[in-house]
Order: structure tokens, then C-alpha cells, then sequence
């Protein structure tokens, strides 16, 4: 099922999923259509492209934390799989 979604800046590494969505669930993208690899619950995020351990995650074009482990395009993005290093010494 095709879900509704939001990415508002080009450089978004990430989009809010608008609505509850199931894995296998579609949401369509600037960079195209993605497929769910997990449930994602409505206003969370999935990342619309691959991101590499380390690599920064951006939401509103801003840098928002970055990623503790390689994930895959599809996947739920939360804390357990997501670091943030604001207001500390530089990775």
C-alpha cells in the first residue's frame, strides 16, 4: 500500500512517514519510491537512500545525528539506530 510521506529539502537523507505504514508499505520520494523494510509508526522516519555507519542524517536540510550502524534505504530511523554528538567533541 502506497503511504503518505513528507521530505521537504533536497538534501534530506530521511522522510516523516504521515500515517502508520507496515513493512512492505510504499511511500513515493524526491529520489523515488521506497519500500518499508519495517513498521514505522505515523510521524517517524524512514531513510530514503543508504547510509553508511557514521554518515551524517539530515531532516529539513539540517543535520539531525548520524547513523551508529549501515542502513539500508526503507528503514526506521529512532535512536537505536541513530546517534547525536550536539553539544560534545566531534566524532
Amino acid at each position: 500500500m502506497l503511504r503518505k510521506s513528507l521530505v521537504v529539502n533536497p538534501k534530506d537523507s530521511v522522510a516523516m512517514v504521515l500515517e502508520n505504514a507496515s513493512k512492505g508499505d510504499r511511500i513515493q520520494t524526491p529520489r523515488g519510491e521506497i519500500t518499508l523494510l519495517e513498521d514505522v509508526e505515523f510521524a517517524h522516519k524512514v531513510a530514503i537512500v543508504d547510509i553508511e555507519e557514521k554518515e551524517p542524517i539530515y531532516k529539513y536540510g539540517e543535520e539531525i545525528g548520524f547513523a551508529k550502524t549501515a542502513i539500508p534505504k526503507g528503514t526506521w530511523i529512532h535512536g537505536h539506530n541513530t546517534g547525536c554528538d550536539r553539544g560534545t567533541q566531534k566524532r
